[in-house]
This record gives C-alpha cells, structure tokens and sequence, in this order.
C-alpha cells in the first residue's frame, strides 16, 4: 500500500472524529438482525418440529407401509382421529382427538411436549389428555369429568355424547396447536371413531426427512397419502411467506444502513477539503485521495459488521431467559409464536445479509468519493 495512503488512513482512524458514530450505528444495527434471522429460523424449524412429530409426521398414509425400508424410519404408529366438543360445567372447546398407544411418545416427540400433570389412577371412564391451554378456558385439572359430543365423519351418523375424564394436560410450547390437540387411548378412540381415520404417521429418519419423495416411491399407491406441507399448507406457506417477507424487511434495513455510509463519507469529503485541496496542491493523485478515504470508511465498516454479528450471536444464544418471560407474560399476541424451540444459527441466511451490507457500502461509498475529482487546489484560495 502506498505511503501516503497508509500514513492517512491511520491519522483519520486516530482522529475518530465521524468514524466513530458510523462504527456504532453500523455495531447496532448488525446485531438485531443476526439476531432477528437466528430468532425467526429457530422458531420457524421449531414449530415445523412440532407439527411434524405431533400432528400428522412427515408422511401420513393408509396405504400399507410394509414395503418402506426400516433404515428410513424413525416411527410408525398407527392413530385414530377425529372432531369432538369438548365440554365442562362452564365452556365448550372444539379438538382434534388423536387415538395413539403408549409407544406414539417416543423419545422425539416426548422432546416436543412436557406433561405438566398426569394420573395413574384407575377409573371407569375413558381417559383423554388436554392441553394446558383447553384446561385452562374449560376450568379443569386432571381428574375431573367433561362430556365429548364425537362430531361424526360423515352425514350418515349421528352426534354422540360420551362421559370421559381428564388424565393428562400438557404443553407444547405452541399455543396456536395446543388449542386443538388432545389424545386418548388407541382402543378407546377405535370405540369414538369409524375404522376409516385411521391412518399411519410416519416421521422419517433424519437423513431422509428432506427427500420425502424417496420414500413415498415405495409405497404401492400415493391415494389418501400426504406430506406434512400438504396436510398443513396454511401453515406451511404462512412459513415461506414468512421468510420472504423477514428478508425483505432485513434488506431494506441493510440498504439504509449502507447509504448511511456513503452518507458519512460525504461528509468526511467537506470536512477534509481543505486537506484534500492542499494534498493536490502538493502533487497527490486524486486515486490515492479516494483510496485513503474509502479504506478509513470500509474499515470501520467491517469492524462494525463483526461486532454486530458477535454481539448479535452472543444474544442469539443467551435467548432463553427472555422467551421465559415471554411465555410467563400471558400477552394474547404471543399465541401465534412458539416460545419454547433451540436455536439454530442460520449462517448461510447471515452470510448472505452481511454480504448484502459489504456490497452495497463498498458501492455507495466509492460512488461519492468520486466528488473528490472536483476539490481543485483554487478552491484552498477561494474558501480563505
């Protein structure tokens, strides 16, 4: 590097003078959006877990699923659902109930929902375990009475009404899913519903939960078979349209943050002009002018950059307490959110905005450093 290049990008570092506020603004908007991508990626995975282990799987089907090679298995389990109103002496609340037997609880999803209470106690009426949430608005616990009117599958049934008990309430971190999900025993549900809703959730081993296509090729037939993202499309497309959206929001915050610089750089120009004047009054090349300025600049940029990412790393993985008090708040707003996910760190998602932000400065900054053109040593005399 030149001399006089280096000798003045030290001097401006120095002074601190602009640099300073630019190196801060560029820190504090860095870290919000590290953290703003690890956030939304975690809880959007989080919850895409959840439906997945404890909705409908990866794959649901009532095709005969001998022929699926148990390598790509995690869990078969055969479920019997349907649509009840559930009620207690005071409320009515609409579920989805899932018939599953004591092995649907495997290791996967029991990661994916906390049993807040449950009773081992012997009794006469069926069993059926709520979520925290559907106890709360019916005003029950474990052990107490509710009659279900089955909701019948089709128009040739009638409405029936049944006595159960409360066995279990539990909580999936997700409000949104828990406010329609119950289970009860497997042969108790075969008594509530028709064999027809029958079907098998398969959730897939981990190598092939993204190649879904490779193991519906070995099912004899795709009729009555779905996938997770067909079964949930709501869901699913909220998700896409979700990331969209995210990275939209974060780009324009990256653009403003970009111009800010070259805004600064500006700046930086009126107030070395007189200097700038006087080095071409000397014999300075107006590039090596530019190239001190614009490394000052980008410089302070990336340290910037790197101590946002650090400290929006940093807070991305020390989230926990805040979503403890997030989901202790109570606020209606927050049952459209999962608060209870591990983080995952998007690096390809922050590569990519960081970059975004590098490119878009570099751009902007050298842009206007091209005014320096301008600064002739006759205006050192005319600015006297």
């Amino acid at each position: 590097m030149n001399p006089f290049v280096k000798i003045n990008i030290f001097k401006k570092l120095k002074s601190r003078s602009r640099l300073t506020g630019c190196f801060i603004l560029i820190a504090l908007v860095t870290a919000p959006l590290v953290f703003a991508l690890v956030f939304s990626e975690s809880m959007m995975r989080g919850i895409t877990e959840k439906y997945i282990c404890l909705s409908d799987g990866h794959i649901q089907t009532k095709q005969d699923i001998s022929s699926i090679p148990d390598y790509m298995l995690y869990s078969a389990d055969s479920v019997i659902s349907g649509n009840v109103l559930l009620y207690s002496s005071t409320e009515t609340a609409p579920l989805l109930v899932k018939g599953v037997n004591d092995s649907y609880f495997n290791e996967k999803r029991s990661s994916q929902l906390h049993f807040i209470s449950k009773s081992e106690e012997e009794s006469n009426l069926s069993g059926i375990i709520i979520s925290r949430s559907t106890a709360e608005k019916l005003n029950v616990t474990v052990g107490d009475k509710v009659a279900m009117m089955v909701v019948p599958e089709n128009s040739d049934r009638v409405l029936r009404p049944v006595l159960a008990r409360v066995s279990g309430v539990f909580y999936t971190g997700y409000d949104s899913l828990d406010k329609s999900l119950s289970f009860v025993d497997y042969e108790y549900a075969q008594k509530l519903f028709s064999a027809e809703t029958s079907s098998f959730e398969l959730i897939l081993d981990s190598s092939y939960a993204e190649n879904l296509d490779c193991v519906l090729s070995y099912l004899p037939s795709l009729e009555k078979t779905y996938i997770w993202k067909t079964k949930n499309t709501a869901v699913y497309e909220n998700f896409v349209a979700s990331r969209q959206m995210i990275m939209i929001i974060l780009l324009l915050v990256v653009a403003v943050a970009a111009f800010y610089t070259a805004s600064l750089a500006n700046q930086i120009v009126e107030d070395d002009m007189r200097n700038i004047a006087i080095y071409k009054l000397l014999g300075s090349d107006n590039s090596l002018i530019k190239n001190y300025l614009f490394v000052s600049v980008y410089i302070v940029t990336i340290a910037g950059i790197l101590v946002g990412l650090i400290l929006g790393l940093i807070l991305s993985l020390n989230m926990a307490p805040l979503l403890s008090y997030l989901s202790k708040a109570g606020l209606e707003g927050l049952s459209f959110y999962l608060l209870d996910f591990d983080v995952t760190v998007p690096f390809l998602s922050i590569i990519l905005l960081l970059s975004a932000l590098m490119l878009i400065s570099f751009i902007t900054v050298r842009l206007t450093l091209r005014r320096t053109a301008r600064i002739t040593p006759v205006q050192l005399f005319t600015s006297l």
